[in-house]
């Protein structure tokens, strides 16, 4: 569903990140590059903010409860 609306522009890009993104990336082009790399990007952008609001929330049990669990065979390690 990514690829539905191409969009064609002109940017300017340094060669050699041009060139660093392609061989990171394993791309022949240089299009499929900046592609890979935008969408990894996007990838890791949305993975640190689900990392962010893992931390914000307080964990549901605490280190007592989790022992005691343990003990009574309730909780897996």
């Amino acid at each position: 569903m990514r690829d539905i609306l191409h969009m064609r522009t002109t940017i300017t890009i340094g060669e050699d990140l041009l060139d660093e993104a392609r061989k990171l990336s394993g791309k022949k082009g240089y299009s499929e590059a900046i592609v890979t790399s935008l969408r990894d990007y996007v990838d890791l952008k949305k993975r640190l903010e689900l990392l962010e609001l893992l931390f914000e929330q307080k964990t549901p049990h605490s280190h007592k409860q989790v022992k005691k669990m343990r003990r009574k065979r309730q909780w897996s390690s």
